[in-house]
């Protein structure tokens, strides 16, 4: 236990130290040193002993405990704790004896802990946690209402648009930290970081900058975008000059609502599954028992939810999820196919983002062709091989993605609903912001105005190779038992623009 960086946070500020033989001080933190901590105004409780506390009195009220201090050496420490309102979290007590303590105080420390129960607090895990440096402490201070009030707000805010009940936000402060920084932990694991500029202040110029602002240059925390770090004293210059300056606290929230928009996945438990059950039973017929009953494990209802907020999808319309499962449950378990099938029926909501103000839905396309090949590639070894003509691939879907948005339309790619999900996750690593969707997500009525259409000559597939995909794939859609059998066959002819 490293109590000489611990103890550094409480220089100036009473403590209470237990040590082994159940001796506690109570005493103010006057100085650290290599191997011990100093404090002064100290009183004793309970039995000293001299090997491990040497007092000395320094006026004439020797033992008024006013005037007397004690020098605690960090091996003999147990654990500390302190009741000054201004820090976040306490530190943690040692769970077991060092290894050099002699056999007798090894056990009276084993028998300690067991009679109080004290190890038990380090298994449990905070399933979110926002992590501050010490210079950022008074920033989320349970006294900055405004900063909890907007925490409040992205909770609420996420509940309504994906249906998910975030956790509560542990707030502590942290000595791993450098000065101005923060991270967000779910489940004791670090998902973002991001660290203050000198000021906090950060000055944006969205294109309306008038010249040039004086500052450290810094950059976005949340989006990447380069910014400038201005004191808030210059905060009225900046805007001023025409640039957007954000404030300290809207910073740090943004950058949380949006890790937690991408992470969202990972806060999902089977408890958080089971009350929205049990929340949903006196609106629906269905409950746990129904999807036992068909065959469906909550584990794979869970892992459908879990891959429908993966892939950006509110689970806000659980009563349509479960009746999907409930249809589709008797005949398979098999977690892709029950998404797909749950996509579909979703699929009015799916398409709602990709809208323009005429109702259609501005799409990139990818012709029969390279989409059988796209399908052979679970082969590893024609995987390989395809790397160059993939690779050409995403850069074209990015250049359409960039046209697109310059357009302010949203982009969204539409395959076959076989090759939907293959294709997500082989794209969203590298395009988070293109939509993949398949024929049977897009509602009857809903026109679709093709952007783009992609052909294996415009990326370079051997023609050979698409001929030996095409002919694999057409055997492949002509084999029986398939629940979704190419459904871009049963609409209606779409031709691309």
């Amino acid at each position: 236990m490293d109590y000489a960086s611990i103890l550094s946070r409480y220089i100036g500020r009473e403590v209470c130290v237990s040590t082994f033989g159940h001796i506690r001080l109570r005493g103010e933190v006057a100085a650290i040193y290599e191997d011990c901590v100093r404090l002064i105004h100290t009183a004793v409780v309970g039995e000293a002993e001299e090997q491990w506390i040497q007092s000395a009195n320094l006026g004439d009220d020797a033992g008024d405990g006013e005037n007397s201090e004690a020098l605690v050496h960090f091996h003999h420490i147990v654990a500390i704790s302190c009741n000054d309102d201004d820090l976040l979290d306490t530190p943690v007590a040692v769970d077991s004896a060092p290894h050099w303590l002699p056999q007798e105080f090894a056990g009276l420390q084993a028998a300690t802990n067991e009679d109080d129960d004290v190890w038990q607090r380090f298994l449990d895990i905070d399933r979110l946690v926002l992590e501050v440096g010490p210079k950022l402490v008074g920033l989320v201070h349970p006294d900055q209402t405004d900063i909890l009030q907007r925490i409040s707000a992205v909770r609420c805010q996420l509940a309504d648009q994906l249906g998910l009940a975030v956790p509560p936000l542990r707030l502590r402060d942290s000595m791993q930290l450098d000065d101005q920084e923060y991270r967000v932990l779910i489940d004791e694991n670090e998902v973002a970081r991001g660290k203050f500029g000198p000021g906090k202040y950060l000055a944006l110029d969205m294109g309306s900058a008038l010249e040039q602002l004086e500052g450290i240059r810094g950059v976005d925390p949340t989006f990447g975008g380069a910014g400038i770090w201005i004191a808030k004293e210059r905060q009225d210059e900046a805007e001023r000059l025409g640039y957007l300056v954000i404030d300290p606290s809207m910073l740090l929230v943004t950058h949380l609502q949006e890790t937690l928009r991408r992470h969202c996945h990972e806060l999902l438990s089977l408890s958080d599954v089971r009350d929205m059950i049990q929340r949903h039973q006196a609106k629906s017929s269905l409950d746990l028992d129904d999807l036992r009953s068909i065959g469906v494990p909550l584990v794979v209802l869970h892992a459908v939810l879990r891959r429908l907020l993966e892939e950006g999808e509110s689970i806000k319309n659980f009563p349509r999820v479960l009746e999907a499962i409930w249809l589709a449950g008797a005949k398979t378990s098999e977690v892709e196919t029950l998404v797909a099938i749950v996509r579909g029926r979703l699929g009015r909501q799916l398409i709602q983002r990709y809208l323009d103000r005429e109702g259609r839905v501005h799409a990139i396309g990818i012709d029969r062709e390279l989409e059988a090949h796209l399908l052979s590639l679970v082969d590893a070894d024609r995987g390989r091989l395809a790397r160059p003509w993939v690779e050409r691939l995403v850069e074209q879907l990015q250049d359409a993605v960039n046209q697109l948005e310059d357009q302010q339309q949203p982009a969204t790619l539409i395959v076959g609903t076989d090759l939907r999900a293959k294709l997500w996750q082989m794209l969203s690593p590298e395009l988070p912001r293109l939509g993949v969707l398949s024929f049977a997500e897009v509602p009857r009525g809903v026109e679709i105005f093709w952007e783009m259409m992609i052909s294996g000559d415009d990326v370079g597939v051997p023609e050979t190779i698409v001929n030996r995909a095409t002919r694999s794939s057409e055997s492949t859609y002509k084999t029986p038992g398939k629940i979704i059998e190419k459904i871009v066959d049963d609409l209606p002819a779409r031709r691309p623009r």
